[in-house]
């Protein structure tokens, strides 16, 4: 697998030479949680203000709905740093074809989601516990980017639906064995909110069964210019050719792509260049 190539827009803003898109800034975000961590008292009173505890948001503090993902209140391990890079990877792949602000939408609505259904679950059956790390909403986006491109060849050649059929059993069988319920309902209910989010943003859309919600935005109207009594006015006639449509920067991307193939044949990309026209087509096929 190559590296994920730049998504379709820019980021929120710099960090030096760094892009910070939607991924990254969540990506900052653990790493610095990372580090309050150990500079933090051994109480670790910050880390445990973050993690999702049903009874504190049910009396009140529902910021904890937002932070669980970037909580590492048991400490840092090599399964978090492997975590972080795994949401970053995929994450970025994703983001490439959401954009910056739908991939926010995205992220915030299945940890939003993730968490109510964590409150829910643990109020209904009067067990305890305490949801935190980046694990869970990390799994989430890799299920995604498998649901997206199910051939992808991941290590050792092996197709992405077989990784995920893997991960899904895998992790259902650990909950049964372990005889942890709680955590097999929530994963379940888990997957089921997140191929819902992902195919109301426009992804999935391969995938049969999966309902699309449909986001209706109001439409802004924009307010009429007074035109000057004394300007003279262009009435258009029949006469005027049709204007040539506006090419996109993705179509224009895809262009240059492919009239280097035409020129210097598929060999002459590179491994960047072979991914960003994956990438741009599949975008482009969605419009």
């Amino acid at each position: 697998m190559s590296r994920p190539g730049r998504g379709s827009d820019d980021g929120w803003f710099h960090l030096g030479r760094v892009e910070v898109t939607t991924t990254v800034l969540v990506v900052v975000l653990a790493i610095a949680s990372f580090i309050v961590w150990a500079l933090e008292p051994a109480s670790k009173p910050i880390q445990n203000h973050l993690t999702l505890d049903s009874t504190a948001v049910t009396n009140g503090q529902v910021w904890r709905l937002i932070t669980w993902p970037i909580a590492c209140p048991n400490g840092l391990g090599i399964f978090s740093i492997i975590a972080v890079a795994l949401f970053w990877y995929f994450g970025t792949e994703i983001e490439a074809l959401l954009g910056k602000k739908k991939m926010a939408w995205f992220l915030g609505l299945i940890t939003v989601g993730l968490g109510l259904l964590w409150v829910a679950v643990v109020e209904v059956s009067g067990s305890t516990g305490a949801l935190s790390s980046l694990n869970q909403l990390e799994l989430m986006v890799l299920l995604v980017f498998i649901a997206e491109y199910p051939n992808r060849r991941f290590f050792f050649n092996i197709p992405g639906w077989v990784i995920g059929v893997v991960i899904i059993a895998y992790s259902m069988l650990v909950y049964l064995g372990q005889g942890n319920y709680l955590l097999l309902i929530n994963f379940v209910l888990g997957l089921a909110l997140t191929a819902l989010v992902a195919r109301s943003m426009g992804l999935l859309a391969e995938i049969r069964g999966v309902p699309r919600v449909a986001v209706r935005r109001k439409r802004r109207t924009r307010k009429q210019k007074k035109r000057s009594a004394s300007g003279p006015t262009v009435v258009q006639g029949p006469w005027q050719g049709p204007q040539s449509p506006v090419v996109s920067r993705d179509q224009a991307a895809l262009d240059a792509l492919l009239d280097k193939i035409h020129a210097h044949g598929m060999d002459s990309l590179t491994d960047q260049e072979r991914e960003q026209l994956l990438v741009l087509r599949d975008r482009l096929r969605r419009r």
